[in-house]
């Protein structure tokens, strides 16, 4: 079954409201989450059968941890499991992501929570503490604090390193 909510939509029934409202500030996922994320869009569409939410329009998503901004974001749930379980967050478009100290710009990305990893694409800039890297791919392993930095055969990956200030 599927169900859309739109922002002006008048004939939503309350059960479906109750259940977008739990989606959007209730999602349980790994540690590296918090035990809320929220998600704000001008679109929000579900669909139960293939457990997937689609966020669209000025998405603004956050939690204790990191930022998310971008034009859409897919939060795709664990299909073999009866809770909340986020496998994947597919993000396109501006995609633009602060983690402490660290912001990141891209055209795609994609988190796996359960494996604790972040892949970026398209346009990839990254700052911290003043050092910047560009490059077309960054693959990050949250868990195991480690990154890979690719770029096509025609461009490629640039790091801007500064002097550490104290």
């Amino acid at each position: 079954m599927k169900v859309m909510f739109l922002q002006n939509s008048k004939k939503i029934e309350i059960k479906q409201l109750v259940l977008i409202i739990f989606l959007i500030t209730i999602i349980n996922v790994s540690p590296s989450f918090a035990d809320q994320l929220k998600i704000f869009s001008d679109k929000l569409e579900i669909n139960r059968e293939n457990k997937m939410s689609i966020f669209t329009g000025n998405v603004y998503a956050h939690e204790t941890e990191f930022e998310i901004w971008a034009e859409n974001l897919k939060v795709q749930f664990k299909l073999e499991s009866d809770k909340n379980e986020i496998e994947t967050i597919y993000v396109n478009k501006n995609v633009k992501i602060i983690r402490e100290n660290t912001t990141a710009t891209s055209e795609t990305g994609l988190y796996l929570p359960m494996e604790d990893k972040i892949v970026l694409n398209g346009n990839v800039n990254v700052i911290e503490d003043g050092n910047i890297i560009n490059c077309d791919e960054l693959m990050l392993d949250l868990k195991n604090s480690t990154s890979i930095m690719k770029s096509n055969s025609t461009k490629r990956v640039e790091a801007i390193i500064n002097e550490s200030i104290n």
